[in-house]
């Protein structure tokens, strides 16, 4: 009722349109709305039918409010907690390692095919969260927000980089901020202190296994002594 109210009023709808009303019998609850004052409402009343899926029933409504609106707005900011929002990502931070994507039930995070990249549609965002607590870097953050304007439902770039090439293959796997990451993290490890180990993690899957075959005489985790 609070973010409603928030969007009715930034639309210039003057007066109190949502009220919790509790009442301990019929005549209390027949005064309560009685004392309610008119509120602005829309010049023309909406056409459109009720979706099956709700929100696409919010959108239908907010969308017939927008277009009559005393006061248009392109965007309006909201409290914590409301059900729409954008996303903002720190490019410093996120390795494009894909974890928001796949926590993501709303379908509002997408990767792309021809490239390594990041991509969002606002409309789809119902600031649960999921992807912020997803993801490992801590490289994104909840704005929440109604966006009015075309673009709430376009698919928009939050981050992209460079692929990496296997250096076996010549194959792009990964970002090479991501493998650069994993590098600085393992490169000190002593499972990763010859060089044909931290070699290893700039391969694809596949090269990984050859790799590995081609190379039998290297020490690996498995290789540990046998109790007598």
């Amino acid at each position: 009722m609070g973010h409603a109210q928030t969007v009715l009023s930034a639309l210039g709808y003057a007066g109190r349109h949502l009220e919790l009303i509790v009442a301990e019998d019929v005549p209390g609850l027949e005064r309560a709305l009685w004392a309610m004052a008119p509120a602005a409402t829309v010049a023309r009343p909406a056409t459109f039918n009720l979706a099956a899926e709700k929100r696409g029933t919010l959108d239908f409504a907010l969308e017939h409010l927008a277009r009559h609106a005393p006061a248009p707005q392109e965007q309006i900011p909201l409290a914590a907690g409301a059900p729409w929002g954008t996303l903002g990502v720190d490019k410093d931070k996120c390795t494009l390692c894909k974890a928001c994507i796949g926590a993501c039930p709303a379908s509002a995070l997408l990767d792309s095919p021809e490239a390594p990249m990041l991509r969002f549609i606002e409309r789809n965002c119902v600031q649960c969260g999921l992807c912020a607590n997803t993801c490992p870097e801590d490289a994104i953050t909840l704005t929440p927000r109604l966006l009015l304007t075309a673009q709430a439902a376009q698919a928009v770039v939050l981050n992209e980089a460079q692929p990496f090439n296997c250096v076996r293959c010549g194959q792009p796997f990964g970002t090479k901020q991501m493998i650069d990451s994993m590098m600085g993290r393992l490169g000190a490890h002593s499972m990763f202190a010859g060089g044909g180990a931290l070699r290893r993690l700039q391969m694809c899957a596949d090269c990984r296994v050859v790799d590995m075959m081609e190379n039998k005489s290297e020490a690996s985790i498995l290789d540990v002594p046998k109790k007598p």
